[in-house]
């Protein structure tokens, strides 16, 4: 009788452990979490006023995760989901990016290869399904269709780089600028 008892605490454990970690894969996919840190305010505020941020009432408005997590499968949604919540955890406990200057440096380092560690063309895809077209340019459907066939190894943001939040280069050099003088 113990036994089943053991069974059932450890079936009743394993269900609720599971359910709080959902809660947390939950509420960690909102735009609210991705900016209680003050390192996220300067993407946030380029976000909101990009064609896929608060300004667009359309159908393309995307949240930090449909973007910066790959959507290929759950599991590699939640491994890299895992992987980055922690590397943003010590960047933030480190101080590694906690200014725009920081910031800038990083970026403007890692400016050409960026775009391929931080935002994932699955989530581009999930929401623009139809690439070639009524309605497109035959320039685009060009460059499309060796996007699609695999004759390239360019991502959704090679080309479309500002969609998300601007030219954020150029946003946190001026904010940088400020910063200097004394302004900021």
């Amino acid at each position: 009788m113990r036994i089943i008892w053991i069974f059932f605490g450890v079936i009743i454990f394993l269900i609720l452990f599971f359910l709080w970690i959902g809660a947390k894969i939950y509420s960690s996919n909102t735009t609210e979490f991705c900016i209680s840190c003050h390192e996220m305010e300067i993407f946030y505020n380029t976000w909101r006023i990009s064609s896929h941020g608060l300004r667009n009432m359309g159908a393309s408005r995307a949240r930090c995760v449909d973007c910066h997590l790959p959507h290929t499968s759950f599991f590699n949604y939640l491994f890299t989901k895992i992987k980055l919540g922690w590397y943003d955890y010590w960047a933030h406990l480190s101080g590694k990016k906690d200014s725009p200057g920081k910031w800038f440096i990083y970026l403007k380092k890692h400016r050409n290869v960026l775009g391929r560690r931080i935002v994932y063309d699955s989530g581009c895809r999930r929401c623009h399904k139809v690439l070639i077209g009524n309605g497109i340019p035959l320039k685009a459907v060009k460059v499309h269709k060796t996007y699609l066939l695999g004759e390239t190894n360019k991502t959704c943001v090679s080309c479309h780089r500002a969609v998300g939040h601007g030219d954020i280069i150029t946003t946190l050099t001026e904010m940088n600028k400020k910063i200097q003088k004394g302004g900021g």
